[in-house]
């Protein structure tokens, strides 16, 4: 039985897809804009049916049966992208989300003394 890990970093502007083996090599890697998709089009669910194709074609390749996922950023479209991949053929054993969390928010800049 062969694992790999699938790891999800969602930015402001883009999405990346890292592919390893249990070790930590890396295997595979793409992202949401390398799809010749820019600007709001790297966001519609196109781009993630082809990345998704990729991810799978690369698994079959790797001879990798099961993922680990690692989510890491915040991102209007992670659910939707965690949704397209459940209906792909790619079978997952764990998914962790790793993003961090500010404890008390970001500081308030003092105001200007005149």
């Amino acid at each position: 039985m062969h694992t790999g890990i699938l790891f999800l970093s969602f930015s402001s502007n883009n999405i990346h897809f890292l592919l390893t083996d249990c070790k930590g090599e890396i295997k595979a890697w793409t992202t949401a804009g390398k799809s010749r998709s820019k600007g709001v089009k790297k966001n519609l669910s196109l781009s993630f049916f082809e990345i998704s194709n990729f991810l799978e074609k690369k698994t079959k390749d790797l001879n990798y049966t099961f993922l680990h996922v690692r989510i890491k950023g915040w991102g209007k479209n992670k659910k939707s992208v965690f949704k397209i991949l459940k209906q792909s053929k790619l079978k997952f054993i764990s998914v962790l989300d790793n993003t961090t969390c500010p404890h008390n928010g970001c500081k308030i800049p003092r105001k200007r003394k005149l």
